[in-house]
């Protein structure tokens, strides 16, 4: 649905005018939106309509009581669909009434009744928050039009699972769509990257090691040992890829948005890692509550304060569930033992080609740990695959060991060639190079889809 959409768009787009290029770019976010859920739709241009006017009152008028009845708004919308039941769980739990713990299940049975996440609404939700504060802040300055503001922030490339961006990195743009011949060139080289990591690599692990983690407890260590570095290969490759196909198609319609990921399992520190990592949440993350929260300006107990509720909450934000809570806390932690070290100047290894490369290892296995949080669907699967791990268990291996390891192999190391700035500018510089990339590749990607792209799903964080 979503690429026939944006080939229909794409065949109509150059042919027009700004104004009618606009229309199409709205029109297919519109029609892609409704086609998931028309209410959500309805819901999700009220959001935008009272942001937009809030915004530009904002902007004339730096009224605080403006901007707490947007976040308000905006934060409350995302906290009934998305935290509700958690509350929920948590109230009960609190005050003894199993009734209102399993409230999900309780509404479902007696009343055929459901509370479902919009899809986006954490994406979106970030979004217009930045343009709201920003506007109070006076990083916008100028009031834009609805349509380009709705633009804006329905970019159907890249409005359903990110880059999260702000009002700088696209806005500029909307009225100079330029279609040069390396935008489309680099587009379909980026297109084509996405649908090899997508549909050959996180689809692939993810049909692999997607009954483990269902039931760990059936599963022999050896393949519990080998589950988190698999998920970590296959959540790279799966956002990743997403986010190469949202620049790619930005890119063939004429506009830049932000690279997401840099290399992010090169990293040496688990700070750096989040400089590479989901780069644009990570500096929303800085930019909109560890900074307003008093940051590094305050006194070094507090700033270690910070750092844990931001990625504590960082962690929410992916998901309601206790396992998402702890995740981003035990990130939090972790950035706070290496500031303390480092304000220190406490070091466990020397400095060095050979300790940057233990470094690496260390940081990843940081990060390995964390998405054993992040990947259990609750605790009591966490606890069963830590179990196995200690107890050393013995079941059944995971259907195909040889295509799980190879796999995640090659959705870890195809982070590597993101590191080198030289082969990234020596690409840059060779145009007949990248033209006889992506002109062999869609024939080589079409193949290899052909033959192996049969355990299609849907992308991870589109359930964020």
């Amino acid at each position: 649905m979503f690429l026939l959409l944006f080939a229909l768009a794409y065949l109509l787009y150059w042919h027009l005018s700004l104004r009618w290029k606009h229309a199409v770019i709205i029109l297919t976010s519109l029609i892609f939106y409704a086609w998931y859920s028309l209410g959500f739709l309805v819901l999700f241009l009220l959001i935008i309509g009272i942001n937009f006017y809030l915004s530009n009152q904002l902007i004339k008028n730096k009224s605080r009581l403006l901007l707490w009845i947007g976040l308000t708004i905006d934060l409350g919308n995302l906290a009934f669909f998305k935290y509700f039941y958690l509350f929920a769980e948590g109230i009960g739990s609190l005050i003894g009434n199993e009734y209102v713990s399993h409230l999900r299940l309780n509404w479902r049975a007696d009343h055929d009744f459901e509370i479902f996440l919009p899809i986006a609404i954490s994406f979106y939700t970030f979004q217009v928050i930045a343009y709201l504060v920003d506007s109070y802040r006076g990083t916008v300055s100028e009031k834009v039009s609805f349509r380009r503001y709705f633009l804006f922030i329905m970019f159907f490339p890249q409005f359903i699972a990110g880059p999260i961006m702000r009002s700088g990195d696209f806005i500029p743009q909307i009225d100079n769509p330029r279609p040069t011949l390396d935008r489309t060139i680099n587009g379909c080289l980026l297109l084509m990257q996405g649908t090899v990591k997508k549909v050959l690599i996180a689809d692939r692990l993810g049909a692999l090691i997607g009954p483990v983690y269902a039931n760990p407890e059936g599963y022999d260590a050896t393949t519990l040992i080998f589950l988190t570095p698999a998920f970590a290969a296959q959540v790279y490759a799966d956002f990743s890829g997403y986010t190469d196909m949202a620049r790619g198609m930005a890119h063939l319609m004429g506009y830049d948005i932000p690279e997401n990921f840099r290399a992010p399992y090169l990293a040496r520190t688990t700070g750096e890692f989040w400089r590479r990592w989901h780069i644009t949440l990570s500096s929303w993350l800085r930019d909109y509550i560890y900074i307003p929260l008093g940051g590094s300006r305050v006194g070094t107990l507090r700033s270690y304060f910070n750092l844990v509720l931001t990625m504590a909450l960082g962690g929410l934000w992916h998901g309601a569930d206790w396992t998402m809570l702890l995740w981003g806390t035990f990130i939090g932690v972790d950035l706070v033992v290496e500031r303390f070290m480092d304000q220190r100047g406490i070091r466990v290894l020397p400095e060095g080609r050979l300790a940057d490369r233990f470094r690496i290892l260390i940081t990843f296995f940081k990060f390995c740990l964390g998405l054993l949080l992040f990947a259990s669907p609750s605790l009591d699967q966490f606890v069963a695959i830590v179990q196995g791990l200690l107890t050393w268990q013995r079941g059944i291996p995971v259907a195909n060991f040889g295509a799980m390891l190879g796999l995640s192999v090659a959705g870890i190391l195809w982070t590597i060639p993101q590191g080198f700035e030289g082969l990234r500018t020596w690409l840059h510089t060779h145009r007949n190079v990248r033209l006889a990339f992506s002109t062999v590749g869609v024939f080589v990607v079409g193949l290899l889809v052909s033959l192996y792209g049969d355990a299609s799903g849907s992308f991870i964080y589109f359930q964020f």
